[in-house]
């Protein structure tokens, strides 16, 4: 079953890098061999890092090679990075015919791709060049692409990250600060790889004229990748209609300006670049005519590959708005894209999860940060209460689901939709009416006037006159802005929905009643009843597991000591092993130190993976839906097992030695050689973190804590760990 699921989870890798099938998309993910810069640690990157830098000397070398190499990792293991993808072999091959004639450079260059919605492309010491999908979903042609690479190349030939450190380190500042500073250039630096930039694009034979248009790239990159107008009507169907007043009556101008002040800024302003990039640009003869070397139709699908990817960073990001707006650009090209439809549907239950906890601030852009195109959609989103939202949210799944009733990813989604709409006590499916909003509201119109008040002497009850006023099917009721009421009758009438809501609502009332239940019961009811219940807190019956990257994080003096901590971590990861065989738990590592062994497969499973730890620790509040649901549900297929294991170890070491203390010890002098070793003995503070992820239902399913004074040793955590693995094993 396991080799069968591993079949199937490469030929699925495989069909997405060659075929780009954007109906079936999935997000990129790296293959061929991986590199060293992934399978080596990074304290042995640190020793091997032996270049000659005349720029730096003694201190500052040191904190240069340490900081700049653990910087550089953590990017790399961030789940972020790709190789081996269409997106980075596009790259490469952009780069070679760049430094087709200096291959002594391109020997020391490595580019990777970096998921992320920021438009950024940068280099390193180390010659590492990272490109973001952000940056070319914003690129108009190759050209451009190419002027960005040749620019950061001139960053790394002229060593202008050791230049921007020395600045840096010339000031007072802690060394956390410092390698912050390092991927900051000055702008004289930032004018200088302009110049050679345009040197190196110059002779690659591509059209002057592009190099002006990166820098508008670069100015406007904050709005989303494209301006359409966005319709307001683009949520109406002959079921459900939105009411215009919730869209803005202003258009929202677009703020960027190219002469901004740049005294406080690292770069200069983009008039002033394009100002000195015409001034080599004037200075070259027989440019290039072309933009697309590797041909417009390639470009084109690369590009789209980074905007589909924009929208899972949206997700990933809390940027819904955004990744709504994305999702309807991208929807004119690729109207029959299951990949928008699952993303729509996580971004729509994301916002009403969010809603209801009243975090929809994190999410929805305010209305003073309104810009271009897509403001109409924000300034729509914001105009949601929680009702509305949840009748549009609503309405939009349940499209989605019936658009495709096989659809796994969807139906999931529907079902925490509906889980959730059970649990809220505000949520009546009586509150909702049996029309269409253009049916009522032609009622509405076709009352005589006199029919719109109820007569004094009607002789219906009280409770009548209360139960007609609230009675929204009766036409003297309709009202335009409780739009949201009308348009659910398929909805109400649909019997998978109805079903599903009626069993979470007894599943609800039941966990309602146990708690009132608890109330009433006696101290000692209580007492015995939580005795019972932290029992069998653990008891999930793990017996296999995924261990995913277990960390360390020990500090010094106040500050985390990178090489320490990684040490620590192989130490750490022994003693999981160690106790997981004792309790006879099945174990399969997936980190950073595995990576050589396991390969590409490995690499791609971990990204996922620290991805999906990263979301659900986001916000502790809700549990979001998993971004990779169907390439998670691949690794919970192939490995045969739905829990994933995450640990943390916190170790600090404070001596319990005080003044007073020594002091004392002074007077009476026999103490002293007792105090002062048990000063140092007991100065460790370890606390030890285990979480258990769920990838069935990818959300947290259990976890614990530990806290003791000692050293994280071999042993003492064999010892927490097998009294875990007892805990979590047992049924």
């Amino acid at each position: 079953m396991k080799q069968l699921s591993l079949l199937l989870f490469l030929v699925t890798l495989h069909y997405s890098f060659a075929q780009v099938d954007f109906d079936n998309y999935v997000t990129i993910l790296s293959t061929g061999d991986i590199p060293k810069d992934f399978t080596v640690q990074t304290y042995d990157k640190v020793k091997g890092d032996v270049k000659e830098r005349d720029e730096l000397s003694g201190s500052k070398e040191r904190v240069f090679i340490e900081g700049t190499n653990y910087a550089i990792d953590e990017i790399l293991h961030s789940g972020l990075v790709v190789y081996g993808d269409e997106v980075t072999k596009y790259i490469e091959k952009i780069a070679d015919r760049l430094l087709r004639n200096e291959r002594e450079i391109q020997e020391k260059l490595r580019f990777y791709t970096l998921k992320s919605n920021a438009a950024n492309a940068f280099s390193t010491d180390q010659g590492i060049v990272f490109v973001t999908t952000g940056l070319i979903a914003q690129l108009t042609s190759e050209a451009q692409l190419a002027y960005v690479l040749s620019h950061e190349i001139s960053h790394f030939t002229e060593k202008h990250v050791l230049e921007s450190f020395d600045l840096a380190t010339s000031r007072e500042m802690r060394n956390y600060d410092r390698i912050s500073k390092m991927s900051q250039h000055s702008k004289d630096n930032e004018l200088e790889a302009d110049k050679l930039g345009i040197e190196r694009y110059h002779k690659a034979g591509y059209d002057e004229t592009e190099i002006i248009n990166v820098f508008d790239v670069l100015m406007y990159s904050y709005l989303p990748f494209d301006e359409v107008p966005f319709p307001r009507s683009y949520f109406n169907t002959a079921s459900f209609y939105v009411t215009s007043d919730l869209y803005p009556t202003k258009a929202y101008p677009i703020k960027a300006e190219e002469d901004y002040d740049d005294e406080n800024n690292s770069h200069p302003n983009i008039k002033k670049r394009k100002e000195a990039a015409l001034a080599v640009i004037g200075e070259k003869i027989d440019w290039g005519k072309t933009k697309y070397l590797l041909g417009e139709e390639e470009f084109k699908r690369v590009r789209n590959i980074c905007r589909f990817e924009s929208v899972r960073c949206d997700v990933l990001e809390e940027n819904f708005g955004d990744g709504l707006y994305s999702i309807f650009l991208l929807e004119r090209e690729f109207p029959h894209s299951k990949y928008l439809k699952r993303m729509k549907g996580q971004i729509w239950l994301n916002l009403l999860l969010y809603k209801s906890e009243n975090l929809s601030a994190k999410a929805i852009d305010k209305t003073s940060e309104l810009e271009g195109e897509s403001a109409a959609l924000h300034f729509f989103l914001k105009k949601l209460n929680q009702e509305a939202m949840t009748s549009v949210a609503l309405r939009q799944i349940h499209d989605l689901i019936k658009s495709d009733t096989t659809d796994l990813e969807l139906k999931t989604i529907y079902n925490r939709l509906i889980h959730h709409l059970a649990s809220n006590s505000k949520f009546k499916l009586e509150n909702f009416s049996k029309k269409t909003y253009s049916e009522a509201e032609k009622e509405f119109k076709e009352l005589r006037p006199d029919t719109l008040t109820v007569p004094k002497e009607s002789g219906t009850s009280k409770y009548d006159k209360i139960k007609n006023k609230r009675n929204s099917d009766l036409a003297q009721n309709f009202d335009s802005s409780r739009y949201y009421i009308y348009g659910m009758n398929d909805v109400l009438c649909d019997n998978f929905f109805l079903n599903l809501y009626k069993d979470f609502k007894s599943e609800h009332d039941k966990a309602e009643k146990e708690k009132e239940e608890y109330t009433s019961m006696s101290r000692r009811e209580k007492n015995a009843y939580d005795d019972a219940k932290n029992k069998s807190r653990y008891s999930i019956g793990m017996n296999e597991v995924i261990v995913v990257e277990p960390m360390v994080i020990s500090y010094r003096r106040g500050s985390p000591d990178p090489i320490r901590s990684e040490k620590l971590e192989e130490v750490l990861a022994s003693s999981i092993q160690d106790a997981a065989s004792m309790a006879n738990v099945e174990t399969h590592f997936i980190d950073s130190r595995s990576l050589e062994n396991k390969g590409t497969q490995g690499y791609n499973e971990r990204s996922l993976l620290t991805t999906l730890l990263e979301q659900l620790a986001a916000e502790e509040e809700i549990e979001t839906f998993p971004v990779d649901f169907q390439l998670l549900k691949s690794i919970q297929n192939n490995f045969g097992t739905k829990r994933v294991m995450f640990t943390l170890v916190e170790h600090a070491y404070s001596p319990n030695i005080s003044f007073t203390g020594a002091f004392s010890s002074i007077l009476f002098y026999p103490a002293l050689f007792v105090y002062i070793p048990v000063g140092f003995l007991t100065g460790s503070n370890t606390e030890l973190s285990v979480l258990i992820l769920d990838l069935e239902k990818g959300n947290i399913e259990n976890g614990i804590n530990y806290y003791f004074k000692d050293a994280p040793k071999r042993l003492q955590l064999g010892a927490h760990f097998y009294d875990i693995f007892k805990k979590f094993s047992a049924n």
